[in-house]
């Protein structure tokens, strides 16, 4: 007789059919019944392991933040810290390139205009977005504080435009994204973004 799943393999399972659900038919069209299906488990089951909507909205964003987390891990030295240049490249190429991710944030930035849980969550992503830029300006001397914050600000800025814009068939060279990226943290070791 089969073992029955372990809760984190089925909250997996379920969360799996719930990101799938967003991707095709977007987070406000998506009820627990959709998940369900799509899971192919019961209704009252997907509500047990997940609770209730806000419940599953909260850990979609946890495993977006779980995925990028994951990327970050890659690009560790050994003492955690992660040089700016390899941040850059993992914005630009991987983590705001990933269309699965870009269509649940989408998504996500709709709720967000009538949900405020919503909206301070992803403030907090993208602010911990732009608190890893900062930090990895710091570790290596660019500009100053405010500088590097203005300066991380602008890019994470011009990579979702990027991300926007793509959505809509406007594409550009993901190394112009990066070029410009770079000539931002340069105005900072010119002194001219202080």
């Amino acid at each position: 007789m089969a073992r029955p799943p372990k809760q984190e393999e089925r909250s997996e399972e379920i969360m799996r059919a719930f990101e799938a659900c967003v991707v095709r038919k977007g987070i406000a069209s998506t009820k627990l019944t959709d998940i369900a299906q799509e899971a192919g488990l019961p209704r009252s089951l997907v509500r047990y392991f997940m609770g209730n909507r806000d419940d599953m909205v909260d850990r979609l964003i946890d495993r977006l933040l779980s995925r990028a987390e994951t990327s970050l891990a890659r690009i560790r030295d050994e003492h955690g810290a992660i040089a700016l240049h390899a941040l850059l490249d993992l914005y630009v190429d991987e983590l705001f390139a990933n269309e699965l991710s870009n269509t649940v944030m989408g998504e996500l930035w709709h709720l967000a205009e009538s949900d405020a849980h919503v909206r301070e969550r992803l403030k907090g992503v993208y602010g911990y977005a732009i608190d890893m830029l900062v930090a990895a300006m710091a570790r290596e001397k660019i500009g100053t504080a405010k500088g590097r914050r203005d300066a991380a600000f602008v890019i994470l800025s011009m990579i979702l435009g990027q991300t926007s814009l793509a959505d809509f068939g406007v594409e550009a060279p993901q190394r112009a994204m990066r070029k410009a990226a770079t000539a931002v943290i340069g105005q900072l070791t010119r002194g001219t973004g202080q």
